[in-house]
């Protein structure tokens, strides 16, 4: 059975969240978004997000295998961000 990525993968992911699945540092992904490898955007706080499509298509192109269970992050929450309609949101569930 197929999973489809909206159930393991948020709509926007952070560089940490791409660090972890590819098994690199946040630097390696920084130079990655650097060198025009990962498309990424940036946050008025200078933090970057990834589109889920962009990642997904970064990770067929270098044929990186897809994990698809969620990540967890040192405090047992998903290591992701939700993204409603009107506004993104914190870790915490916040209007960020």
């Amino acid at each position: 059975m197929e999973v489809k990525a909206e159930q393991w993968c948020p709509e926007y992911v952070t560089t940490g969240f791409v660090a972890e699945h590819c098994g690199v540092s946040n630097v390696t992904v920084l130079r990655w978004i650097a060198k025009g490898c990962l498309l990424a955007f940036r946050l008025p706080g200078g933090h970057y997000r990834i589109y889920r499509g962009d990642f997904i298509a970064f990770l067929a192109k270098y044929n990186i295998p897809v994990h698809h269970e969620p990540f967890m992050n040192r405090n047992n929450r998903r290591d992701t961000l939700k993204t409603p309609k009107h506004g993104l949101r914190n870790k915490d569930g916040n209007q960020a």
